[in-house]
């Protein structure tokens, strides 16, 4: 089907991504080209660069010369950080859903149609998540359990709750909004932007609106040594970032009177420093000890309590093995235990979800 973005199309209304990049030249095109393989035609790209070294600026000049009505396209002269590319995209998008599409991720055929239909039919709807499926460093794609089991539509409220425990959307690029809807709702400037702006963004608007969930994999996302993170996993925003964020969240929600949530920051934080136990045992299977370590005593600066945590125990005991072989078999076995290193399961909605089709 060939793009054909249009304005005030009241049956198929104009959705814009936006795509911002950095010297993802080598994914480029493949991400351009899953938006143009899109089964829903009223779409636009935004596209901005900060400044990148590598060949990018020139794939994305190849595209807008093809497809003129399509691409909107901006470079920064020079690398001004992550808010700059966003206002880039901002700025020339005109839909009225919108999604921040990493450039090192693809889009699958429906993803888009998927999307608009369900806040079509609910214009109470702030924005729709999909499932993803991950592409490894070689570009194999890799299933991932659907964070939840079934398509439905859950109350706004419900969702913050699971957000004090849960990225139930990992990836940014999961997401479809509804623009007005986002209005006062975005968080920009630095770290917190560049990694948890979005998340920011999203509790939010959950704080007012339903959302719903898309259980099918409908995202490509990438996963791979340059992507944020590895380098937010690297420096322990992983789990020091949540931490900090569900103390806002709290806050945010007690302003709502959202007793459901702020009730949850005590389990937010026991919850936190159980990742940190599966950061380290990550660490440990990839042979970084050093961070193993970090995130192993990071868990008990979190809760001290944890230390009696089977996995815990665990990872005391490997600290004091000498034996090269005897380390490998206890990282063996810390690998093995179900839901650990990755997820393994979906979960049943919050309360008051409603199944859809």
């Amino acid at each position: 089907m060939a793009l054909n973005p249009r304005l005030n199309d009241p049956k198929t209304p104009l959705v814009s991504i936006t795509v911002f990049n950095y010297n993802y030249g080598r994914y480029l095109r493949e991400c351009f080209d899953s938006i143009l393989a899109q089964t829903y035609d009223n779409i636009e790209i935004c596209f901005s660069d900060n400044a990148s070294t590598d060949d990018s600026w020139a794939i994305a000049l190849e595209y807008q010369q093809r497809f003129p009505d399509i691409f909107f396209v901006a470079r920064n002269r020079q690398n001004f950080g992550t808010d700059a590319n966003f206002r880039n995209c901002w700025v020339n998008a005109r839909g009225k859903y919108f999604v921040e599409l990493c450039s090192d991720d693809a889009l699958l055929p429906d993803f888009t149609r998927r999307c608009v239909e369900a806040m079509e039919n609910d214009l109470a709807v702030g924005f729709t998540i999909v499932h993803r499926a991950i592409l490894d460093e070689y570009g194999e794609r890799v299933a991932e359990a659907p964070f939840y089991n079934q398509t439905c539509k859950i109350p706004g409220p419900s969702q913050a709750a699971v957000y004090m425990m849960a990225a139930v959307n990992p990836a940014v690029s999961q997401i479809m909004y509804r623009k007005t809807f986002t209005t006062g709702k975005t968080v920009i400037g630095g770290l917190a932007a560049r990694w948890y702006g979005t998340r920011m963004m999203d509790f939010n608007m959950c704080c007012e609106y339903p959302i719903v969930y898309i259980k099918d994999p409908l995202l490509l996302h990438r996963l791979h040594l340059a992507n944020d993170s590895f380098k937010a996993a690297d420096n322990m925003m992983e789990v020091i970032g949540p931490y900090v964020l569900n103390h806002q969240f709290a806050e945010l929600a007690s302003f709502y009177n959202h007793h459901n949530v702020t009730e949850r920051l005590p389990a937010s934080i026991e919850k936190v420093a159980n990742l940190a136990l599966r950061y380290s045992v990550r660490a440990l299977i990839n042979g970084d000890e050093r961070s193993a370590r970090r995130y192993h005593d990071l868990s008990m600066a979190l809760l001290p309590e944890i230390r009696n945590n089977e996995v815990c125990v665990q990872l005391n005991a490997y600290w004091s093995i000498g034996d090269p072989a005897e380390r490998r078999q206890a990282v063996a076995a810390l690998e093995t235990r179900d839901n650990l290193v990755t997820r393994s399961v979906s979960y049943d909605p919050p309360p008051g979800s409603t199944p859809l089709q």
